[in-house]
Parts: C-alpha cells; sequence; structure tokens
C-alpha cells in the first residue's frame, strides 16, 4: 500500500470513528437532563423528552436539534414538520443523517418519521435530527428555543428547549 493510499485509508477510518464517538457521546449528553420535559397540555398522546438545541458561533446560519419523542397512544403517529419561531430562523426541517459509501451525509426527510404505537424515536447526533436553517443570530449556551412539531392524526406539540453547549472534545461536524 503506498503511502497515500495509506494516508487517505486512515483518513476515511478516523473520520468514521470520529462521527461514531460523537453520537455516543453527544446520545448521552442528551439524556442527561430533564428539566425540559415537554408535553403539550391538549396533546398527552405524545411527549418530548431530553431535547435541546446545540449551541453555536454567532454568525451561524444553520444548528441541530435533539430530542427523544414518545407515543404514548395505541396508534402509530407520524410526526410530519417542524416549525420555528421566525425570530430564531428561516426554518426548521426534518432530516437525517446517512452513511453512502465512506461518507456521511445529511438528508431532508420530506415525508415525516414514524412513532410506533406506545413507542419512541431518538432524535439525535449520526441519525434523525431537527436542522435550523436560515440562523438570525447563532444560538447561545443557555438561551431557549421555541418550536412545534406537526403530526398527521394530533394536534401541534409546542416546546421550548434549551440550548446547550456542545461536551468538551467534541468536532462539530458540518450539516450541508
Amino acid at each position: 500500500m503506498s503511502p497515500i493510499s495509506f494516508s487517505l485509508y486512515f483518513l476515511k477510518r478516523s473520520t468514521l470513528f470520529i462521527c461514531m464517538m460523537s453520537f455516543v457521546s453527544m446520545t448521552a449528553f442528551a439524556h442527561g437532563d430533564n428539566s425540559h420535559d415537554e408535553t403539550a397540555e391538549d396533546n398527552s398522546q405524545i411527549v418530548l423528552k431530553d431535547g435541546y438545541a446545540r449551541a453555536t458561533f454567532p454568525m451561524a446560519k444553520t444548528a441541530a436539534m435533539y430530542f427523544t419523542l414518545h407515543n404514548m397512544s395505541e396508534n402509530e403517529v407520524r410526526f410530519v414538520s417542524v416549525s420555528v419561531d421566525e425570530e430564531v430562523a428561516d426554518e426548521a426541517q426534518i432530516h437525517t443523517t446517512e452513511m453512502q459509501g465512506d461518507v456521511m451525509r445529511m438528508r431532508h426527510v420530506d415525508k415525516g418519521v414514524s412513532v410506533a404505537a406506545n413507542g419512541h424515536i431518538a432524535f439525535a447526533p449520526g441519525g434523525y435530527h431537527i436542522m435550523l436553517m436560515g440562523l438570525k443570530n447563532g444560538l447561545q449556551a443557555g438561551s431557549e428555543v421555541k418550536l412545534t412539531l406537526s403530526f398527521d392524526s394530533l394536534e401541534d406539540l409546542h416546546v421550548v428547549l434549551p440550548v446547550k453547549e456542545e461536551n468538551k472534545g467534541m468536532q462539530h461536524h458540518g450539516h450541508h
């Protein structure tokens, strides 16, 4: 194996390892604080837990948000869209992260995400997440972000989630 081939092989494997460690570390971080568990008063069939937005630098134009959705009903529910306060960002979208060959890619999930009856689904680094796009200002740790989650067969869920710093030593991977 030539030195260049070895370097490319090592770089690909190192990037995959860093992404996987980011997912494991941020998932543990995301489940550490229940102070902002949210349930809409008129929508107790859906519960959002462990939600937060990742703090950004001041001029950032995108940000990621994470949480776990719990479906407390006897029927499957489809989370179809999300919106954000226009003072925070131009739009919010459901995204997922997929491995395509040796490259992690983000993509918009335009048909929504199903949450099984009495089940849950995690929106975490390395998988489903919410992308805020067209940020008006960066997200500062200690502030909050208002979201509205829309479902196919339930009332909207309105939540306010905290903005948190990344764990020390974490590397932010690009979103687009």
